[in-house]
């Protein structure tokens, strides 16, 4: 048995906060470091029946066999979900770290009732503040990578 301590890429973590969806979650291979996502209806099945093996096309086979091992062993952590990132928090941060008060106002304004992300992207394009917030919401991402890898004693790199 190797003796050396798995180490994870922290931009594969952050990559996989980047692209959540409700219908698959994403873990981490405490073996290989390799963060996987599976969908929710595998790990379902995989959960309920792990001995039938569903009619699946070939390219999703190895999902099922994860799906598997996800839910019979201890060897993946999952990585923190869309509830755990708040996407609306981190857009409200950006909003308050804005030195104009114009601008900081519009955006604040727009985080609030139906559609806010819809109407904070649209104050982000009316200002000019696209590039600034895609920067700072890579930061928070970061930020949550490593702190859930501290959490869990996972080395990063």
């Amino acid at each position: 048995m190797n003796s050396r301590k798995m180490t994870v890429l922290l931009r594969d973590i952050v990559d996989a906060l980047e692209m959540q969806f409700d219908e698959a979650s994403s873990f981490l291979d405490l073996r290989t470091g390799k963060v996987e996502t599976v969908s929710v209806d595998l790990l379902r099945r995989a959960d309920e029946c792990p001995h039938v093996q569903p009619d699946l096309p070939a390219w999703q086979e190895r999902e099922w066999d994860i799906a598997k091992e996800i839910v019979s062993t201890d060897r993946f952590r999952q990585l923190p979900t869309k509830f755990d990132v708040h996407e609306w928090a981190i857009m409200r941060d950006f909003s308050y770290s804005v030195p104009s008060d114009t601008i900081r106002e519009d955006l604040l304004n727009g985080i609030h009732g139906t559609g806010a992300f819809r109407h904070f992207k649209n104050a982000l394009r009316r200002h000019g503040v696209e590039s600034a917030w895609f920067t700072f919401r890579a930061e928070a991402l970061i930020q949550i990578a490593r702190a859930w890898c501290e959490e869990h004693h996972i080395e990063w790199q």
